[in-house]
C-alpha cells in the first residue's frame, strides 16, 4: 500500500524554503503573483495550491526535480502512478537491483530505504569501503545515516563532514515534513544533537543540494586525500515510486586513475557478506 501524505505537508514544506531561501510571504506572493494572505492560507494548511502554483514555486525556489516532485506529492498530485507490486514484480525488481548493482562495480554502491536502511551492497562496496562504512561490529543491515554519525564510522575520513552532513539532512527533513514518520522524526531529531552539527546546517545544506548529489572529501588510510560524489538515484524513473521507496547510493571517484586501480582490485577476488547477493 502506498504511503499516505501527512496533512499539513506542502504548508510545511513551503514555509521551510521559505525560510532557507531568506524570503517573506510578501516575496513570495509578489513572486507567483499572488497575495500574503494566500501565502499564509499555504502555509497554514487551509489551501492547497494548484499544480501550476505548485511548479511556479518550485521554480522561483530554485528547487531540483527531486524536490519539485516533494512538493507535487504535498499538494496532491503525483508526477506517476504508485501502486504496491506484486511477489513476481517484487522478485523482478530484486533481480534487477542485484544486476544495477553489479553494472556500478567498480564504484561503491548500495540500496538503502526512505529511513536510510543499507538493504543490498556490491563487490565495489565491500572491497573499497567495507567496514569503513559501518561502525564496529555491525555484519547485517545498517543505517547509512548512522554511519555518517558514528565515531567509528565513515566519519573519521571525512574532511567535509559537517558541508556532506547538512546536506543529507535537508534531503532527510524534508521527507518527514511531508510524511510525519514517527521513526523518520525520531531518527532526526537525534541527528539533530550532534554538538558538530552547524547551527544554520539548513541553510547550509539547501545551497549544498546540488542536481547530480553532493562532494565528500575522504582520507582513508593509506592514501591521499580524495574528492568524491554521491549520487543518490530513486528506483524507477520518478520521484516515489514504491513502498518503502528505494535508492542507490552511489560513490564515484573524481580522478580517473582512482577509478582504475579500484577496478583493479577487485579482478579475481570472491567476496561474501549478508548484504551482497551475486
Amino acid at each position: 500500500m502506498s504511503e499516505k501524505v501527512s496533512d499539513g505537508a506542502f504548508g510545511r514544506l513551503l514555509r521551510f524554503w521559505r525560510q532557507v531561501r531568506k524570503r517573506s510571504q510578501e516575496d513570495v506572493a509578489l513572486e507567483i503573483d499572488s497575495s500574503i494572505r494566500h501565502i499564509s492560507f499555504l502555509e497554514n494548511g487551509k489551501s492547497l495550491p494548484s499544480r501550476e502554483i505548485t511548479l511556479r514555486l518550485a521554480s522561483y525556489f530554485g528547487l531540483s526535480g527531486r524536490e519539485t516532485n516533494n512538493l507535487l506529492v504535498a499538494a496532491g498530485y503525483t508526477p506517476m502512478a504508485i501502486g504496491a507490486l506484486n511477489p513476481r514484480e517484487t522478485e523482478i525488481l530484486d533481480q534487477s537491483l542485484v544486476a544495477t548493482l553489479r553494472g556500478f562495480d567498480p564504484y561503491p554502491s548500495a540500496i538503502i530505504d526512505r529511513a536510510g536502511e543499507v538493504k543490498m551492497i556490491n563487490r565495489g562496496w565491500v572491497e573499497i569501503l567495507g567496514k569503513r562504512m559501518a561502525p564496529a561490529g555491525v555484519t547485517g543491515e545498517f543505517n547509512l545515516m548512522d554511519v555518517f554519525f558514528a565515531e567509528d564510522g565513515i566519519r573519521q575520513y571525512m574532511d567535509n563532514w559537517q558541508d556532506s552532513i547538512c546536506a543529507l539532512l535537508v534531503t532527510i527533513q524534508q521527507d518527514v515534513l511531508v510524511y510525519q514518520d514517527a521513526q523518520a522524526i525520531a531518527n532526526l531529531q537525534r541527528y539533530l544533537k550532534d554538538p558538530d552539527l552547524p547551527v544554520d546546517w539548513q541553510v547550509r545544506g539547501a545551497n549544498l543540494l546540488t542536481l547530480s548529489g553532493m562532494y565528500l572529501q575522504l582520507s582513508l588510510p593509506g592514501d591521499e586525500t580524495r574528492n568524491y560524489i554521491v549520487v543518490i538515484n530513486t528506483v524507477g524513473s520518478e520521484r516515489f515510486i514504491r513502498d518503502p521507496m528505494l535508492m542507490i547510493f552511489s560513490v564515484f571517484p573524481q580522478d580517473d586513475e582512482v577509478a582504475d586501480a579500484w577496478q583493479a582490485r577487485l579482478a579475481g577476488k570472491k567476496y561474501e557478506h549478508p548484504l551482497l547477493h551475486y
